[in-house]
């Protein structure tokens, strides 16, 4: 992964976020960092995508199903140092939260995923086997819910899907408002 490794910068990148019923929809990682962990669909936005463009295709490229983007649910920013201290990754991202009523495609892995699976969250938080980060989203979500920033419309964020959203939207875990 060209430039990916030892950036000069942080790169900017988007995390998918879908919850339903309790449990929240993971990826297994075929490429570093992370790589055999679970953890939240996403990856590197494209030079020209918006945020919801960006989550909406890693989304669909990696487990198969698209949904309707709300907000920035989480940022994140994760720095992976190698064993001589210098950075060895460093992404900047922006986790996107997706209306689990409005799911649509077939679930099957794709792009750098191995496997794909709806996971209940407190299994996931006991899981050695789920990434760290994924880790420290589920328990801010567990302990609080979540809120979210809507995405800003007139910003070409309407091309993933046109939509009309109220500030300070907030969720439980299992959905309701």
């Amino acid at each position: 992964m060209c430039g990916r490794e030892y950036p000069k910068h942080a790169i900017a990148a988007v995390g998918a976020v879908l919850i339903k019923n309790g449990r929240v929809l993971l990826v297994k990682r075929g490429f570093p960092p992370a790589v055999g962990k679970w953890s939240i669909p996403g990856g590197a936005i494209e030079p020209g995508e918006g945020l919801a463009e960006a989550a909406l295709r890693e989304l669909e490229e990696e487990t198969g199903l698209r949904a309707k983007p709300l907000g920035v649910v989480h940022i994140l920013n994760n720095i992976v140092f190698d064993g001589e201290g210098n950075v060895k990754y460093h992404y900047l991202v922006l986790d996107i939260l997706f209306d689990s009523t409005t799911i649509e495609g077939m679930l099957k892995p794709g792009g750098d995923a191995i496997g794909v699976e709806w996971m209940d969250i407190d299994e996931a938080l006991k899981r050695d086997d789920v990434s760290r980060t994924t880790k420290k989203l589920l328990h801010k979500i567990k302990q609080s819910g979540f809120s979210y920033t809507p995405l800003d419309l007139e910003l070409n964020e309407h091309r993933a899907f046109e939509q009309t959203l109220s500030n300070n939207c907030r969720f439980s875990v299992d959905g309701s408002s």
